[in-house]
């Protein structure tokens, strides 16, 4: 009779440490809860957390944008001759007065992904409001695709040593997974105002801080100073529970904007990311690119609607298969689908564009005429250096 092997002090950890992991995706870094959750010592779950630490993955929230009455667009475009030195200044005004949360330039090309949360009652209008900014210049080129649903996937720590900091997995045993999948449906709008929505901002860039840091960080950058009970009120009463949030993600690949310093931080050469958009699939065909896509733990961001989109993120030994993969996945929609290694010095995300929202009229704003004349003065800036 065969005798099983006892797991080793190594694996026994990796598997704490991944069930740690699931339930940070669901309540956050809330050490004695998940404790209390998986009948371990608030210090044992203190030493696993150190592990994530040490590797220096940070834990934000993710933010429910449909329950906030914003959707989904991403734009595959060029920008316009004489902008190429001035793409991320451009990005961070877009992410205060235009909706853009996230920006990307393809390997080799001129071709940037540009993702943005935009206000469901406005989608046409900034539809034709990035076709006005072609018209000026500024983009030479642009191909818009549309979502329902955008949502971070959470990490699946148990495919991930985190004491040599490296994931542990043969691809092709992964990806022959017959794995059951639903596709999400997107969120109906929640009442919420402002201050919920500066929490939430602040929980996406770093969820794992006490409540007056983010008291603090609200008074510095905003200029807001919230009492500390009605702040708790709000994070406990509105944020917490009625959707603003989808969950929290582990940052595994260590690619982030910090807010502090006003700049991306990177892990170089850890990760090849690549950028999957499929241009109108059937119903079927969206869900079998779903299951393929899932069945792999290396996904990071996934977004489906008229149009599909899949974010993944290669170890950098696993490129060649990464690749084949992503080819056999993509045959069945050749024609409709493409995708792009991303530049990763040349890429950054940002909280939503929490400023654009009026409390007085509980509405979020946008005023196309008013922005085409803002970046009509930028376009005379940049073609006057």
């Amino acid at each position: 009779m065969e005798t099983l092997e006892a797991p080793s002090t190594d694996e026994k950890l990796n598997a704490d440490v991944a069930a740690m992991v699931k339930e940070i995706s669901i309540i956050g870094p809330r050490i004695p809860e998940i404790a209390r959750r998986l009948g371990r010592h608030k210090e044992t779950v203190r030493y696993w957390y150190k592990k994530l630490e040490a590797h220096g993955f940070a834990v934000q929230a993710s933010v429910n944008h449909e329950a906030l009455g914003l959707k989904r667009l991403i734009f595959k475009v060029q920008f316009g001759e004489g902008y190429g030195d001035f793409v991320q200044q451009l990005m961070l005004a877009m992410n205060e007065l235009a909706y853009i949360v996230s920006y990307a330039k393809a390997l080799a090309e001129d071709t940037y992904m540009v993702n943005a949360s935009v206000p469901a009652e406005f989608v046409s209008e900034y539809l034709s409001f990035m076709d006005a900014l072609r018209d000026q210049g500024i983009f030479k080129s642009v191909e818009s695709y549309e979502f329902d649903w955008v949502r971070n996937i959470p990490m699946d720590g148990s495919f991930y040593d985190f004491e040599s900091g490296n994931w542990e997995f043969d691809m092709g045993s992964v990806t022959a997974r017959n794995a059951t999948f639903v596709e999400p449906t997107a969120s109906a709008k929640i009442k919420f105002d402002r201050i919920d929505l500066l929490v939430a901002k602040e929980l996406q860039a770093d969820a794992a801080r006490e409540t007056q840091e983010i008291q603090r960080a609200i008074k510095e950058r905003d200029n807001v100073d919230i009492n500390y009970k009605t702040l708790c009120w709000h994070l406990d009463e509105h944020v917490k529970v009625n959707g603003i949030l989808k969950g929290y993600k582990i940052n595994w690949m260590g690619t982030r904007w910090d807010p502090v310093i006003e700049k991306v931080r990177h892990r170089s050469h850890s990760y090849m990311i690549f950028d999957v958009l499929v241009k109108r699939p059937t119903p079927e065909e969206k869900l079998l690119l779903m299951r393929a896509f899932n069945r792999l733990p290396l996904m990071w961001g996934e977004a489906a609607g008229d149009d599909y989109f899949a974010e993944l993120a290669i170890p950098s030994e696993m490129i060649l298969e990464g690749l084949q993969y992503l080819q056999r996945v993509t045959d069945s929609v050749s024609g409709r689908a493409s995708y792009f290694m991303i530049d990763q010095r040349n890429a950054a995300g940002f909280t939503f564009s929490y400023n654009l929202f009026n409390e007085e009229e509980r509405a979020w704003t946008f005023n196309k005429a008013d922005l085409l004349n803002k970046f009509k003065a930028l376009e005379v800036q940049v073609k006057g250096q």
